[in-house]
């Protein structure tokens, strides 16, 4: 597999075992070999970059903003 989209076998063995994510250059070369264009490869890895950011950032000391309603605020 690795020779047909150009990149060494490790490199692929890599990208399987979740070592190494799918760049866009790999996006690319995948999307051409199965014919279903990189955009397809490029959202799934960066589907799978925020779930795993989702589930290991700890951002429980950053406080959410709410938005204020403009018309109410410029009518005071």
């Amino acid at each position: 597999m690795g020779l047909f989209l150009g990149i060494s076998r490790q490199h692929f063995y890599d990208i399987l075992a979740e070592r190494k994510p799918v760049s866009p250059e790999v996006g690319v070369r995948l999307g051409k070999l199965f014919g279903n264009g990189p955009g397809l490869w490029i959202r799934m890895q960066a589907a799978y970059d925020q779930w795993h950011a989702a589930r290991t950032v700890d951002v429980s000391n950053i406080p959410t903003l709410q938005a204020v309603d403009s018309y109410r605020h410029a009518a005071r």
